[in-house]
């Protein structure tokens, strides 16, 4: 449990940090970072493989940032720091958002997406915390490491899953987007 819990703080660090930066930053850039009128016009205009892959491809960077530092043995600061990085650009775009015009549409197109694309990543991060203590764990000790061949198969194929739903979740994005600008 403990692990769940620095997950979830260090993303309300970041979101609360992403708002206090964001602050500082001019109007205009902050509504064009929020990126709701952006994708509601690639929606109008039926791009829905542009909406795919806007949606898929920052969260999957983000995956795979995970996956990555679930091999390392003293990633664990890294993959905390990653779930504040995914809070940062929340709190960053939610500002952008409320700033713009219609904000209630924004939000239908914006929050889904994020919440859910968030709780992978939430997923994904605690798999990875997992695996690095695992290798902390073995290089620490003499311990016979033929298990881990199992563990390593079994952490790939979580993984391969938590892709297989990001891309799900962001063709359920596009189509969300272009059922709201029809609106």
């Amino acid at each position: 449990m403990g692990a769940d819990v620095a997950l979830a703080v260090f993303c309300a660090v970041g979101i609360t940090a992403g708002v206090i930066l964001s602050l500082k930053m001019d109007e205009a850039s902050l509504i064009t970072l929020g990126g709701s009128e952006a994708k509601l016009a690639l929606a109008a205009e039926g791009s829905w493989l542009r909406l795919f892959w806007g949606s898929f491809s920052g969260a999957f960077a983000l995956l795979a940032a995970a996956f990555v530092l679930g091999f390392c043995a003293v990633a664990q600061p890294l993959e905390m720091l990653l779930m504040a990085f995914r809070g940062l650009g929340l709190g960053v775009c939610i500002r952008g958002i409320y700033l713009g015009s219609g904000v209630f549409r924004s939000m239908a197109v914006f929050l889904p997406f994020a919440v859910f694309s968030t709780a992978i990543l939430w997923l994904t991060s605690r798999e990875a915390l997992a695996m690095s203590s695992r290798y902390l764990e073995i290089s620490k000790t003499n311990e016979n490491r033929l298990g881990l061949k199992n563990e390593v198969r079994d952490y790939i194929t979580r993984f391969m899953i938590y892709a297989m739903l990001l891309a799900v979740l962001s063709c359920a994005d596009a189509y969300l987007a272009r059922a709201v600008s029809g609106l």
